[in-house]
């Protein structure tokens, strides 16, 4: 009698699970996905050297629409320059604030030192070194000692920025 009753609540069990399975929308245990591919660090490094060089290009032309263009399209990027005050959320402040500076003066940058690390979709990158400013015909007005970090998100097959945080180091 006892293994007549187990067979009954056994089977009710699984007639039960066949039923109410298919209703939650599982039928089996779902395998677990796969972690995102790693990226390789060497790779990483090529292609976020590539994108530092594309804004170093794109400010040395004074393009103000090709700075932007290298920014994801979201509200919260940040331009951080190195004076007070010069903190820029959004692509319309940093439109208008990288307008008014490129107005007269073209901007770049000679990285002596480029540390970058990633984890995931996300890269960071130190650059020392010196920021160069020439006015629009190419006549230098100043090298000055110049830092920046930079934060980027892979987009594709390369990096789009969500943060540059410039400095001026000096005397404390």
């Amino acid at each position: 009698m006892r293994s007549f009753v187990r067979h009954r609540i056994q089977t009710t069990l699984w007639v039960i699970g066949m039923a109410v399975l298919p209703a939650l929308g599982s039928t089996a245990p779902r395998p677990v996905p796969a972690p995102p591919q790693a990226l390789a660090p060497a790779a990483v490094d090529v292609e976020v050297r590539q994108a530092l060089e594309q804004f170093n290009t794109a400010a040395a032309a004074g393009d103000v629409k090709a700075c932007l263009a290298l920014f994801e399209d979201r509200a919260d990027i940040l331009l951080v320059g190195s004076d007070k005050g010069e903190v820029f959320k959004g692509p319309a402040a940093m439109e208008g604030w990288l307008a008014a500076l490129m107005r007269g003066n073209r901007f770049s940058w000679e990285m002596d030192r480029v540390d970058i690390s990633h984890h995931g979709e996300t890269a960071w990158a130190f650059v020392e070194g010196r920021m160069v400013v020439k006015d629009p015909a190419g006549k230098l007005r100043f090298k000055a000692p110049y830092r920046f970090t930079a934060v980027l998100v892979r987009r594709g097959e390369g990096w789009a920025w969500r943060l540059f945080h410039g400095s001026a180091p000096g005397k404390e």
